[in-house]
C-alpha cells in the first residue's frame, strides 16, 4: 500500500549527518536497482501483508477520531524506519524541502544537529552563532520536552516539527545534562545563516574554521588557505583546522575539503554496506594545497560524520595531528529516496572507514593529543618570592658591566610590570582564557614547525 500510494523516484541522495548531496543515474530502472538493497534473506517469515490492511481498516473504522490517511501512512512509515535505528526516517514534504535548504547555508531554526537516543532527542552539536549556542546548549545535552511536551514517545521527525517554527517566536526546552539536574531553557528561533568556513592569522599560524559541510565549504577553504598564504607568505608556520562540534553535511563536501591537504592517490574514505553496489573507496586527485606545512585538527564530542571523515583521512595518512577529545562516532552512511509525493525516505545503507581500515560508527576519531577544554582563568605565577641563586651566601657576583645593563633591565621590567598592574586594575578583573584547546593547537603547530625546521637544518 505505501509503495502504491507514494513510489520511488528516480534520484538517490547520500548523507553525511543530517545535509544531503544529489546523484541522479540516467537509466530510472538501474537507479531503483542500485539504491535498494535485496531482500532480507533472514529465517523469518515474511509478515502478511493483509495484517497491515486489517490493521489499517480497523483504525478507519474503529478509532476514537477521523484520522486522515496522510497521518496513518506517515505514523507507519515514520514506526517502521525509526525501529531500524535513530538516522532512518521518512520525511514529509515540509521536512525534506527544509532539509535540502539546510545544504545552502540558510534555515530556520534553533541551530543544532540533533539525534535520538533511548527514546530521547540528543543534541549532537550547536551550530556557531545560533541560539542554541548562545543558549549554552552543548554536545550530548538530552531534551526531555518541547515547550512542556515530553519526548518520550515521538520519533526524531515529530520532535524536529515541534523544534521548528517561524524566526522570532519562542520555545521553552527541559535539558538533561550529565552531572546536572534537569533545567530549562527559553530559546528564539531564528533565521540561521551558516557561514561554512571562518579563517584568520594567529600570529606565523593560520588558523581554519570549519563548521559544516555544505554547497560553500571547498570554495571556501581553497579561499582560506590562498589568503593566508598570501597574508603570511613564507611566514606560515602552519595551520590549525577547527572542526569541533561540527555536525557533517555534504559528503563531497568532507571529501573535497580533505582533498586539499592531501596528495594525489591518498585514500580519504570508504564505504562498506550489506549491498555490494554500496561499497566504494575514494582517493585524492589534487595535491596538498599546503605544500606539507605541519596541521592540527581541533575535534571533540560535537565533531561528527563529515568532520570525522576529514579528521580520520588526514590522520590516518599521517598529514595531520588530530588534537582534542574524542569525536562522535557518526559513520553511517544514508541514502535518500525522494518519493512521489515530495516526501523522501531517509535509510541507513552503509559504514564510513578511514583509510586504514577503522570504523568510525560508534567509536569516533580518538585525538593524538588528548586536551581537554578549561573554561577557568589563567592568572600568571608570582616568582618573585622563589630563592634564586643570588640569594645565596658566596655566590659568585655579576661582573660589574653586565650587572649595571642587568639592573637597568630589572627597571624596564618593573615599569612592564606596574604598567600592566594598572592596566589590570582598570579592568578590573584578569584576563579570561578564551579557548584553552585552540591556544594548545597553536602551540603543537609552532613545536611542529620548529621540529621540521631543525631536521632541515640537520640534513644540510
Amino acid at each position: 500500500m505505501i509503495s502504491r500510494i507514494f513510489g520511488l523516484s528516480l534520484c538517490v541522495i547520500l548523507l553525511t549527518v543530517g545535509l544531503a548531496t544529489f546523484y541522479t543515474s540516467a537509466d530510472p530502472k538501474e537507479s531503483q536497482k542500485s539504491s535498494v538493497p535485496e531482500q532480507s534473506t533472514a529465517s523469518s517469515p515474511p509478515m502478511d501483508s493483509h495484517i497491515f490492511d486489517t490493521i489499517l481498516d480497523r483504525i478507519k473504522e474503529d478509532y476514537v477520531e477521523q484520522v486522515t490517511d496522510d497521518k496513518l501512512l506517515s505514523g507507519a512509515l515514520n514506526g517502521m524506519l525509526s525501529a531500524l535505528d535513530p538516522h532512518s526516517a521518512y520525511l514529509d514534504p515540509k521536512t525534506y524541502e527544509e532539509l535540502k535548504s539546510q545544504t545552502k547555508g540558510e534555515f530556520g531554526g534553533l541551530g543544532m544537529e540533533v539525534t535520538m537516543e533511548n527514546s530521547l532527542v540528543k543534541i549532537i552539536s550547536p551550530m556557531d552563532d545560533t541560539p542554541a549556542q548562545k543558549a549554552g546548549l552543548q554536545s550530548g545535552d538530552l531534551i526531555l520536552a518541547i515547550d512542556k511536551k515530553p519526548i518520550s514517545g515521538m520519533s526524531l521527525t515529530e520532535a524536529v516539527d515541534l523544534l521548528r517554527g517561524k524566526p522570532g517566536t519562542a520555545v521553552r526546552l527541559h535539558i538533561k545534562r550529565e552531572g546536572k539536574d534537569v533545567f530549562e531553557v527559553k530559546l528564539e528561533r531564528a533565521m540561521i545563516h551558516v557561514k561554512a568556513v571562518k579563517w584568520h592569522p594567529e600570529g606565523n599560524v593560520g588558523y581554519i574554521r570549519i563548521a559544516t559541510f555544505d554547497e560553500n565549504t571547498v570554495t571556501l577553504s581553497k579561499e582560506a588557505v590562498a589568503d593566508l598564504k598570501k597574508q603570511l607568505g613564507s611566514k606560515l608556520e602552519g595551520v590549525v583546522i577547527d572542526v569541533r562540534n561540527n555536525p557533517g553535511g555534504l559528503l563531497e563536501a568532507a571529501i573535497g575539503a580533505s582533498d586539499l591537504f592531501l596528495n594525489k592517490g591518498q585514500e580519504i574514505v570508504s564505504t562498506k554496506g550489506r549491498n555490494p553496489k554500496m561499497d566504494s573507496h575514494t582517493y585524492a586527485e589534487a595535491s596538498d594545497s599546503l605544500n606539507g606545512i605541519p596541521i592540527v585538527i581541533l575535534i571533540n564530542g560535537g565533531s561528527a560524520s563529515g568532520s570525522e571523515i576529514l579528521a580520520g583521512a588526514l590522520q590516518d595518512n599521517h598529514r595531520a595531528v588530530v588534537v582534542g577529545t574524542t569525536s562522535f562516532g557518526k559513520g553511517s552512511v544514508q541514502v535518500l529516496l525522494p518519493l512521489t509525493n515530495g516526501g523522501a525516505i531517509k535509510l541507513t545503507m552503509a559504514r564510513y572507514y578511514t583509510p586504514s581500515g577503522r570504523s568510525i560508527q560508534a567509536k569516533g576519531i580518538d585525538p593524538d593529543i588528548v586536551i581537554d577544554q578549561v573554561y577557568s582563568k589563567l592568572e600568571k605565577v608570582d616568582e618573585s618570592e622563589r630563592i634564586r641563586e643570588e640569594d645565596f651566601v658566596g655566590a659568585l657576583d655579576t661582573p660589574p658591566e653586565k650587572k649595571e645593563q642587568s639592573s637597568e633591565k630589572v627597571q624596564q621590567q618593573e615599569v612592564k610590570k606596574k604598567d600592566a598592574e594598572l592596566a589590570l586594575e582598570k579592568n578590573g578583573k584578569k584576563k579570561e582564557v578564551e579557548d584553552y584547546q585552540l591556544m594548545r593547537a597553536i602551540d603543537i603547530v609552532r613545536t611542529m614547525a620548529i621540529t621540521e625546521k631543525y631536521k632541515k637544518l640537520n640534513k644540510k
